[in-house]
């Protein structure tokens, strides 16, 4: 049974083992396997014009085994949206609803953020494929927003996809 709970800089060594069982995203976002130092990157890297009050790393726990991880910075870009930075499962466990299920568990905790009411991403196409589907399922919808991509040796174009904070297919947003 897993556990749904917060991952921090002490968990570094348990995201570097589940970003490597899962090399292949990093293969199609930057050209390359995943880099030493991959898992403190990514609990401590922001983007531009967020603060590190804003960033939280939540995972699914397996007792000291994480299983799922996703980067969330709470109103980023704008006021009212939280931004998932990246959500990955142990490529191990794939096909078992961890994703679906740490994605449910961040709409509900995000829920009790005053405020907030968007879900926000971008999707890189070097990994839509992989990535759409799924998001498709969680009721996100892209948007006309795109941006260029640049990571190793890999340039492609990162488009934004939205939904509403709320659940189902009600919570959908239309393409802005």
């Amino acid at each position: 049974m897993s556990v749904f709970g917060l991952v921090g800089l002490q968990d570094a060594p348990a995201l570097q083992r589940l970003m490597e069982s899962n090399a292949g995203y990093a293969v199609r976002i930057q050209g390359q396997g995943v880099e030493p130092g991959a898992a403190q990157e990514a609990l401590t890297a922001l983007p531009p014009n967020a603060d590190a009050a804003q960033k939280r790393g939540y995972g699914l726990w397996e007792g000291l085994r994480l299983l799922a991880f996703a980067d969330v910075i709470i109103g980023w870009p704008e006021p009212g949206t939280a931004h998932i930075g990246l959500l990955m499962i142990d490529s191990q466990r794939a096909g078992e609803g961890l994703g679906r299920k740490l994605h449910e568990a961040i709409v509900m905790e995000l829920r009790g953020v005053d405020g907030l009411g968007c879900l926000r991403l971008a999707v890189v196409d070097t990994n839509a494929d992989v990535a759409e589907p799924f998001w498709k399922k969680m009721g996100y919808q892209p948007t006309s927003q795109v941006a260029l991509h640049r990571q190793g040796t890999v340039e492609s174009a990162s488009r934004i996809w939205r939904r509403k904070l709320g659940c189902g297919a009600e919570a959908s947003s239309g393409p802005s």
